[in-house]
């Protein structure tokens, strides 16, 4: 899906093309529904959100690589590695410390290592619904600040051209 948006917005001219900075935000939306759903829905409807949940992981994944490629393009392989050294380490840090810990928690109240219920996932789940909401809030900032750099860019190579073509910039040679 990633790559049918990148072709469908690269194959534009430049002043048309979407920002590849909001698949960002997409990944953060499909997070985001999927964390709802997996609060509120019944068990038989829990394939659902599941579904969300690669569809967000995939569009994060391929956001990594495109926007690394894009934004940092003289150097997209240090950005990279950055930004995925972050992903990586937020996945052992929450899984450890906040679901296990929660879960190992809610399991001892209940009396044994197990925990069944929604309240052995709700707090974590919420915490990281909140985190995707911040995230969001994050991406669609970036995104706001990489549209205006843009367009002013693309307000300097205009004007740039049309001196070209008026012969301000040309050079004369003796």
């Amino acid at each position: 899906m990633m790559s049918y948006f990148e072709v469908w917005s690269q194959k534009r001219k430049a002043e048309d093309r979407v920002s590849i900075i909001v698949s960002v935000a997409f990944a953060n939306a499909f997070m985001i529904l999927s964390l709802i759903l997996f609060l509120v829905v019944p068990k038989a409807a829990l394939p659902l959100p599941y579904v969300l949940t690669a569809l967000g992981n995939g569009f994060g994944a391929a956001s990594i690589v495109l926007v690394s490629r894009t934004v940092f393009a003289k150097d997209p392989a240090k950005h990279y590695n950055f930004i995925f050294l972050a992903s990586m380490s937020s996945t052992i840090f929450l899984n450890r410390l906040l679901y296990g810990e929660w879960y190992t928690r809610e399991a001892e109240k209940q009396g044994g290592n197990v925990c069944l219920g929604r309240n052995c996932v709700m707090m974590p789940l919420i915490f990281l619904l909140v985190l995707s909401f911040t995230a969001f809030l994050s991406a669609a900032y970036f995104d706001w600040h990489y549209r205006r750099f843009s367009r002013v860019v693309l307000e300097e190579r205009r004007r740039l051209k049309e001196r070209a073509g008026e012969g301000l910039l040309a050079v004369e040679t003796p």
